[in-house]
């Protein structure tokens, strides 16, 4: 018989305190919600940035996004809440049985991450990479698979070392071999803005990565502080926020650095037919090159109260809200009409 308040990982055993058991289960049922909002936020803000933006390795980093996010709850389901519902007896083959679903979840997230990467630099990925890639880590699976079922949820500690090792070293080298690939890739870009501003959201991922790795291999450990699970998960959910904030204000200094170069020649016949005036096409044009209301209305010989009238109905008219959005609605309808 267990001690009256046994301690067992989330829960007491025993005798237990019921009201504990159900405050910790509760706040581990809305704790995998928060991360799951994050996760989903994360996805959220990434295809928006896809649908106002043509750049077309968004859609890549989209399902990275997407394939990390599942990555996360796979972790919170495991270690989190199910520790509040199984006995430790559980643990051992929960673990033997999920082992080879988190390493192809991983593996997933990873390929988006190098294909991404690839087609950030101006590439993409070969044939032969893909096929090798999913060889690798298949191969992989089906190891760890074979491994549980040949030696249970207790393997030898020589075998568990190894498998943790090939597990490091794919994980090592693909994530952060693809970051520094980037990073000497984007020193060939000629553009300062495009340079700078790729080379920030590179720099800020990896660091999301190495916050991540810390966290999980508990090493402020050394000086006597834990990392709780609760801590990594979000540590991991968090990791890709940074970049992906900077990618949206790059994207947004992008669009007014270089609204639409150069503007198409029958730009003001295509906002005609939109149902623009020809005096609002007019406006349209001239503060898609940057100009602002007073320069506009000093070109055209109007007020600026007049600009910005013209300015509401245009955007009225076309479904904006801000002369961001309007340099993204011309660079999409530019490139489905040349596509």
């Amino acid at each position: 018989m267990a001690r009256k308040w046994e301690r067992s990982r989330y829960h007491f055993v025993g005798r237990t305190r019921a009201w504990y058991n159900l405050a910790m289960r509760a706040l581990a049922i809305g704790y995998f919600f928060v991360v799951a909002a994050l996760a989903g936020l994360a996805v959220r803000m990434a295809h928006r940035l896809q649908t106002q933006s043509r750049q077309s390795w968004l859609p890549t980093y989209t399902f990275y996004l997407a394939s990390w996010g599942a990555v996360v709850l796979l972790s919170v389901v495991n270690y989190l809440l199910l520790g509040n519902f199984l006995p430790d007896a559980a643990w051992g083959p929960l673990q033997a049985g999920t082992r080879p679903l988190f390493f192809v979840a991983f593996g997933v997230a990873l390929y988006f991450l190098s294909s991404f990467m690839a087609q950030l630099t101006g590439g993409r990925l070969s044939r032969a990479y893909t096929i090798a890639y999913v060889a690798i880590w298949g191969a992989g699976a089906v190891g760890i698979s074979v491994g549980a079922a040949l030696v249970g949820d207790r393997p030898p500690e020589g075998l568990s070392a190894a498998a943790s090792l090939v597990a490091f070293v794919l994980k090592t080298g693909f994530m952060y071999g693809w970051i520094a690939h980037a990073l000497l890739a984007l020193r060939r870009i000629g553009d300062p803005l495009d340079r700078a501003g790729l080379r920030g959201f590179v720099l800020l991922q990896l660091g999301g990565f190495l916050a991540f790795d810390l966290a999980v291999r508990d090493v402020f450990a050394i000086v006597g502080v834990r990392t709780p699970d609760v801590v990594i998960a979000l540590v991991q959910v968090g990791a890709n926020y940074p970049a992906l904030l900077w990618l949206g204000r790059f994207l947004r200094r992008r669009a007014l650095a270089r609204p639409a170069e150069p503007l198409p020649a029958d730009l003001k016949s295509d906002l005609v037919s939109l149902g623009l005036s020809v005096r609002e096409s007019e406006v349209v044009e001239l503060l898609l090159l940057g100009l602002s209301y007073k320069e506009v209305a000093e070109r055209l010989y109007i007020a600026p109260d007049t600009v910005k009238k013209h300015t509401y109905n245009a955007y009225r008219k076309l479904g904006v809200q801000n002369r961001v959005q309007l340099s993204y609605f011309v660079q999409n309808r530019v490139a489905r009409r040349d596509g």
